[in-house]
């Protein structure tokens, strides 16, 4: 399993965010942090069972960074890459589908080893993106100005199903 946080103060699209990544990654719980430090998230992840965790930072408003985390012994251990974002849209609650992903997919090769770490740290398939042996993928590009975009889209038409993340920078 994994727990889905947020830093300190969080604002409420940072919140919503967390919610959002727990309706479309599959076997992850979100926690609210309150006032618990990293000593006591180390103790939550032990009694989850759980040895994984992503903690969204807030920024100037809204999320501002991904932090994927692993409990080695009983000390938590950064992931890399910091993921700090450039924007964050959430999809309106009207429009929301309620499916999972079922695997990583990249489109570029820029994306592809941000792609590799996602696929190793929440255990879903990489898989290629024009095969449709998936529905459902967590989707990784690259544009023109070379951000990556993460967002879960339906394979076989494409469309994005739920938040869409722009990266602004990769801190390996």
């Amino acid at each position: 399993m994994i727990l889905v946080t947020t830093g300190r103060n969080p604002t409420q699209s940072t919140r919503r965010l967390c919610k959002e990544l727990t309706r479309f990654i599959p076997g992850t719980r979100r926690l609210v942090r309150g006032k618990l430090g990293l000593r006591q998230l180390t103790d939550e992840l032990s009694s989850a069972e759980s040895d994984r965790m992503i903690i969204v930072y807030r920024g100037f408003g809204g999320p501002s960074q991904l932090e994927l985390v692993r409990l080695e012994g009983s000390a938590l251990k950064k992931v890399s890459p910091t993921i700090s974002l450039q924007s964050a849209y959430l999809e309106p609650k009207r429009r929301r589908r309620l499916s999972k992903v079922e695997c990583i997919t990249a489109s570029s090769k820029g994306a592809l080893r941000l792609a590799e770490v996602f696929s190793d740290f929440l255990e879903l398939p990489l898989a290629d993106y024009k095969t449709f042996d998936f529905k459902h993928s967590l989707h990784i590009s690259s544009d023109a100005r070379g951000f990556l975009r993460i967002a879960p889209i339906h394979l076989q038409t494409g469309y994005m199903e739920g938040f869409s993340l722009v990266t602004k920078r990769l801190r390996w």
